[in-house]
């Protein structure tokens, strides 16, 4: 069976303040010609298929075409939802929509949903695990005593999965790692799954599958190889995924449930860079990419520069973000001992954070926003 795997496409999405939907739809149009070139039985979609709960218009027309698109290749699609999107506004018309060829599974199910599928070797059982929070899992399946998250999802796929020697196949949103966290990697732009406990699954859990597709890390990686696998989004959402080759996973799946992958690049009309060097270096570099890329500057200079952002704007249109090396340097050397934040002195990290960001300070009104927001979070005064 031949499975093509996408997920976390973020529509409506912006970056630093520019939208990039405009891009999105170009880049929806890639994913589109890769169906009609690679001709896979199965599309999967593993979650964040908007960037917020509740889309713009602007957003859901673009999604909207998309899956028109989709559902007149004739595929078997199937779509599940992310931290990022409301289950309900994903799943609204799911029953007719799985009419057309188009299964949206928007809640969990107890057991999870089954949909078994065939080619030449016999039946293949694709289950469908969107994004719920491990509280929300708990209640569900009635495991409120367990304590480990991950004897929780080993209890849901014990009741769920089918004894039998089918291939199946997870496709599931959230974060899988091996022993520890650090086995993957993540970025900048991924929303924070849980504040405190267990974030991650552990990978012995999902043994009763030959392949799981996995949403919600940015980056293509095996989990497992050659059988859990994040596909990645297709387009880079932050400066920390500058270095990332965007694909397309297309997965073959073989009679004995092997699985066989083939990547196909994704090359964005605008990059995303990061320039580093003095304020003269880079108005007189040759830059050699596309003028409208996303860009980051990172000034070298130690002395006082005359409205870098709008004289280096004229050159880099799309610059998004200005930083000064000697703040970096100053900053981290006030931290060094982690005296700020054992102090927990939020407000003052924030300060600094959007100094380093946006080469100005806060302005004070909006600095008072923070700490209404910190101390009611806190139940306190800010120290």
């Amino acid at each position: 069976m031949k499975i093509l795997h996408v997920a976390d496409l973020h529509i409506g999405r912006y970056f630093n303040g520019v939208s990039l939907l405009a891009d999105q739809k170009k880049m929806l149009n890639q994913i589109i010609n890769v169906i009609k070139e690679e001709d896979p039985q199965v599309v999967i979609i593993a979650g964040d298929i908007y960037d917020r709960s509740i889309p713009r218009e602007d957003a859901v027309k673009v999604n909207d075409g998309f899956l028109t698109e989709l559902v007149r290749l004739g595929k078997k699609n199937i779509l599940i939802t992310g931290n990022h999107d409301s289950h309900e506004r994903v799943g609204f018309l799911n029953s007719l929509l799985e009419d057309k060829g188009l299964t949206v599974e928007n809640n969990v199910k107890r057991p999870l949903r089954c949909i078994t599928l065939k080619d030449e070797f016999g039946p293949v059982e694709i289950y469908l695990f969107p994004y719920r929070d491990t509280a929300n899992l708990k209640t569900i399946y009635e495991l409120e005593t367990f304590r480990d998250d991950t004897l929780v999802y080993e209890r849901i796929f014990k009741e769920s999965v089918k004894k039998n020697t089918n291939r199946k196949v997870l496709v599931y949103h959230g974060f899988v790692a091996g022993s520890n966290k650090e086995a993957v990697v993540e970025s900048e732009s991924e929303r924070i799954l849980s504040v405190g406990g267990h974030d991650y699954i552990r990978t012995n859990v999902f043994e009763p599958f030959n392949y799981v597709a996995l949403g919600h890390l940015h980056k293509p990686q095996w989990v497992v190889e050659g059988k859990i696998r994040y596909s990645g989004s297709p387009m880079k959402y932050s400066f920390s995924e500058e270095n990332h080759r965007k694909s397309i996973s297309i997965i073959e799946l073989n009679e004995d449930g092997k699985v066989d992958l083939k990547e196909i690049p994704l090359v964005p009309e605008k990059d995303v860079v990061t320039l580093q060097g003095s304020f003269n270096e880079i108005m007189n570099m040759k830059y050699t990419g596309n003028p409208e890329d996303y860009i980051r500057v990172i000034l070298k200079d130690t002395e006082e520069i005359l409205e870098p952002m709008m004289r280096l704007r004229v050159k880099f249109p799309n610059i998004l973000e200005l930083q000064r090396e000697r703040d970096q340097n100053k900053i981290l050397n006030e931290y060094k001992d982690y005296s700020i934040i054992q102090k927990k002195d939020i407000t003052k990290l924030f300060k600094d954070f959007y100094r380093l960001k946006n080469d100005r300070d806060i302005e004070e009104s909006n600095l008072d926003v923070i700490r209404e927001i910190v101390e009611s979070l806190e139940g306190g005064s800010i120290l």
